[in-house]
């Protein structure tokens, strides 16, 4: 069989190669139109295909290969009106002289108007697993995909419904995503926004020819100093989102005579309080980077960057609590001390990163590009710690009204928290007053027979710490073997190392805290060992910058290679790619704990996969206009390290069945292109096979924390994506965008539950009945519509009026059980227990606008976008339903759904200038 499909392969290229053999070398120089001087760096590509090419130093560019016929040529470099031509190309070279490149005034004010808009996963304290993806690194020249990133992001809208891990980032080559989770990792470079606009985008399955890719796309930021815009720019911003203050400074020296090129850039957002009560922004970011060409063939560049932030996060309530504060953006994370608002919940990072790029063109036709990226640092968030005491969150269900509806004085309860922010917010002062009068001593303190005497804290300010480091080298090879086909390929090294362990930060008053858990010191009475998190430093006393809790190390190692070959005809184009993975990881535990002495310390066994990927696309070009695109993957991955230890705070153990999760993908596209209409059609469809899941929460039945491990999960997402810009005249521009999709699960997993404080498994291979539920956090229908006047006098205004529907909470596995429905009879309880909560479907207008003034070569450029105009301030961006279930009464609205509420209205407002 294999041998027939090879024969078949062979005659197919064989005979393609036959009828259609007629190609050209398609070549200019790209000069701006004013100076008149070569535009380095500047995009030129075929539509319709992966054929690129990038400008030198002086603005030369060639594109080889072109088949014969009418073609479109697209011209692109950020700054300049995108240039779009429709050429017939014939055999042989074809010479298109000077290609005059107009600066876009208004381009520059346009792209920062969204520049950093998208809300993260990462702002929000929220127990969802979803991310969405940055609309910074969508962007392309896609126009969906631009209106995804930017318009949509204020719903966290996926597109096509995918997490992050399923797309891959790369920072000049080399990939930034997470090993241990699979997101996209851009906040490392927040800030950096002058310097991280070039970009190579592939949609989808899309070939590249930096990757084997993704299904959910891939991205490459070039950074090198010689394809940035030669002079300084500074840019003051006004915002009243996250932060409200941004200062962004950059030089870049362009590519110099004796081969040097060098690129600075520095900037700080700050807000005392952002758009949400409670939430300080406090980021700063760096970038430094030099280029040397030592002559044709050799090109080396070192590039340095990091963005340490530090912020406070928003968190979702229920919305009786919302309701009872009057506002749908109460932050329950924040209390007043000493006339100040202070944030329990403080995101704290700095994870700088380092990469040296060799560019080495071995011939006019073969190249080899390597690289190697080194990054470290902290990434910490903080959170309220307690010890034999009541929880001290203010919106904990124990203290809301509907929960005490039945006691005594719940009028004074319902206004105590309307009006009374000593108890609708977190309660510093009396946090502090408990810890003052608790004195405490401490028998056999640290194990050393000796006793601590003094105010022992029941409450504390702890720092939860995942630091990283990683290693990556990467080489990657492209060679052209004749007119017709281009081969790439490339192999990449990985080594990762992340420590994880929390830190006292603050001991609110008190002298000292134990480091021992309460839940086991409840389960196991006069087990003295049991109860120790270190069993090693018995009854451990810890103080204020101490480690405590748990204390242990995450490994990953890979090794990933991959090829591709492009095939290219006059109408007919198609690839083949392939990859392999092998992924290796354990943990390395540093401290014994008292509830597994034999299964916590040291390195667990290694886990190892080998994993393969195929895809295969096709182009047909009806014209050098309409063109045809279809793409089919399967592919297999390893699970991610985070899903794959049951208890990884405390033991070794690995989640039982676990194994590689299988990935069938394909699409189908219509593309337009014409100096007037760009638009792109899209199906699509992708079935995820045995993906594994871990969530850890507080068990009300069995009264401690349990480790929820679901195995074979298997979901299906599938839809249609429309995309289209028409020039309308001159001055209008008319965008429309539209994603409807259906993103649902497809099997019915099996659930494992084990006490994260004992071996003891309190359920093994449980179902649970979610098939057919929805993917959560994120719209499954969207749509926009947009328009933009640009004025001949450099100044634009313009508008999207956006559509979000079909959106689900994340919920809660425990209540599609059989268990959690056992001796139900009533119908409407039963479908309130087992229905999936949807999201209000939402409406938002955008306006947009700016202005442009020349003097001489300088260029002043304002800014302004005002988001959801309407200040609708009802909007639901996501959340999730408890991870608790009243079995006794099987009361739903016992542990009420949390939720996030979407920004009212917004401004976003920046004057730059460059010279």
């Amino acid at each position: 069989m294999k041998k027939l499909l090879f024969t078949a392969f062979v005659l197919i290229s064989a005979g393609l190669g036959v009828a259609f053999s007629q190609v050209g070398l398609v070549k200019g120089t790209v000069l701006d139109k004013d100076s008149r001087a070569g535009l380095p760096g500047v995009t030129v590509g075929l539509a319709g295909s992966n054929q690129l090419s990038y400008t030198d130093a002086a603005g030369n560019f060639e594109l080889k290969n072109i088949p014969v016929g009418e073609q479109t040529i697209e011209v692109v470099l950020y700054g300049y009106t995108d240039l779009t031509m429709t050429i017939t190309v014939v055999e042989g070279e074809n010479n298109l002289g000077e290609l005059a490149f107009a600066k876009n005034l208004n381009a520059e004010a346009l792209s920062s108007i969204n520049s950093d808009f998208t809300i993260g996963g990462d702002e929000l304290d929220s127990e969802s697993s979803s991310q969405n993806v940055s609309g910074m690194l969508q962007s392309s020249s896609d126009v969906f995909t631009n209106i995804a990133g930017f318009t949509f992001s204020s719903a966290r809208f996926r597109v096509r419904g995918y997490d992050s891990d399923n797309s891959t980032l790369y920072m000049n080559g080399i990939t930034v995503n997470d090993p241990e989770s699979g997101w996209g990792s851009w906040s490392q470079w927040g800030g950096l926004n002058d310097v991280t606009r070039n970009k190579e985008t592939r949609n989808g399955l899309e070939a590249s020819r930096f990757s084997f890719g993704n299904i959910g796309g891939i991205t490459n930021i070039n950074t090198r100093p010689s394809a940035q815009r030669k002079g300084f720019k500074a840019s003051y911003a006004r915002s009243n989102r996250s932060y409200t203050d941004r200062v962004i400074a950059t030089y870049s020296s362009g590519a110099m005579e004796n081969g040097w090129a060098y690129t600075v850039s520095g900037s700080r957002r700050y807000a005392k309080e952002g758009y949400t009560e409670g939430t300080s922004y406090d980021a700063w970011a760096y970038f430094g980077a030099i280029e040397k060409k030592f002559n044709d063939k050799h090109t080396v560049a070192l590039t340095v960057f990091g963005a340490p932030v530090k912020r406070g996060m928003a968190g979702g309530s229920t919305q009786e609590a919302y309701d009872l504060v009057g506002s749908n953006f109460y932050n329950p994370n924040w209390g007043w001390q000493d006339g100040e608002k202070r944030n329990s919940r403080i995101r704290n990072t700095n994870e700088p990163m380092a990469i040296f790029n060799h560019f080495w063109k071995i011939s006019d036709k073969t190249k080899l590009t390597s690289s190697v990226g080194y990054s470290f640092g902290r990434n910490g968030s903080t959170a309220l710690n307690w010890y034999d005491a009541p929880d001290p969150r203010p919106d904990y269900y124990r203290y809301l009204p509907s929960y005490n509806v039945d006691a005594g004085g719940y009028n004074d309860i319902v206004s105590s928290f309307q009006n009374d922010q000593s108890v609708n917010q977190v309660n510093w002062d009396r946090l502090y007053n408990v810890n003052y009068n608790n004195i405490d001593t401490i028998l056999n303190a640290n194990g050393l027979g000796g006793t601590e005497t003094g105010r022992r804290s029941k409450y504390i300010i702890e720092e939860r710490r995942d630091d990283q480091t990683q290693l990556t080298a990467n080489s990657i090879f492209n060679t052209e073997i004749n007119n017709h086909l281009v081969l790439s390929g490339g192999i990449e090294l990985m080594r990762y190392n992340a420590k994880h362990f929390k830190t006292v930060v603050d001991l609110m008053g008190g002298d000292y805290f134990v480091d021992v858990d309460q839940f086991a010191e409840r389960d196991f009475k006069g087990d003295v060992n049991a109860a120790q998190n270190d069993i090693s430093i018995p009854n451990h006393i810890v103080k204020e910058g101490d480690t405590y809790g748990y204390n242990y190390e995450s490994s990953v190692n890979t090794i990933k290679a991959w090829s591709l070959a492009e095939f290219s005809y006059s109408n007919f184009d198609y690839y083949l790619a392939g990859n392999y993975t092998f992924t290796e990881f354990w943990r390395t535990g540093n401290v014994a704990n008292g509830r597994f002495p034999n299964s916590s310390k040291g390195d667990s066994k290694k886990q190892q996969f080998n994993d393969f990927g195929f895809k295969a696309g096709a182009t047909y070009k009806l014209t050098g206009r309409h063109y045809f695109d279809a793409n089919v993957a399967y592919m297999t991955r390893a699970p991610f390290i985070r899903n794959s230890y049951s208890s990884p705070r405390v033991n070794n153990k690995v989640v039982d069945n676990l194994k590689s999760e299988t990935v069938y993908s394909g699409d189908l596209s219509y593309n337009l292109r014409t100096p007037f209409v760009k638009a792109r059609l899209t199906g699509y469809y992708t079935q995820f096979v045995d993906q594994t899941e871990l969530k850890s929460f507080y068990h009300d039945t069995y009264r401690t924390f349990v480790n929820y491990a679901m195995t074979g999960i298997d979901k299906r997402n599938m839809g249609l994506e429309f995309g289209t810009e028409i020039k309308l005249s001159p001055t209008f521009t008319a965008t429309v965008a539209a994603a409807a999709g259906s993103y649902q699960y497809t099997s019915r997993p099996k659930v494992t539950i084990s006490k994260d404080n004992s071996d003891e498994f309190l359920a093994v291979d449980k179902t649970v009945y979610v098939k057919n539920f929805f993917d959560a956090g994120t719209p499954q229908t969207a749509a926009s519509i947009g328009l933009k006047y640009s004025s001949p006098k450099y100044w634009f205004v313009g508008f999207n009026a956006n559509y979000f529907g079909q959106s689900y909470l994340d919920f809660n596995p425990e209540r599609r059980t059989s268990e959690a429905v056992t001796g139900v009879e009533d119908v409407d309880l039963y479908n309130k227990i087992v229905n999936q909560e949807s999201i209000p479907d939402a409406f938002t207008l955008d306006i947009y606008g700016g202005a442009s003034w020349k003097f001489k070569r300088n260029y002043l450029n304002l800014s302004f976008n005002i988001s959801n105009v309407l200040d609708k301030q009802d909007m639901v961006t996501g959340g999730y339903e408890q991870m608790r279930f009243d079995y006794a009464t099987k009361n739903v609205d016992k542990y009420p759904s949390k939720y996030f509420y979407g920004y009212g209205r917004t401004f976003f407002v920046m004057v730059s200038y460059r010279f």
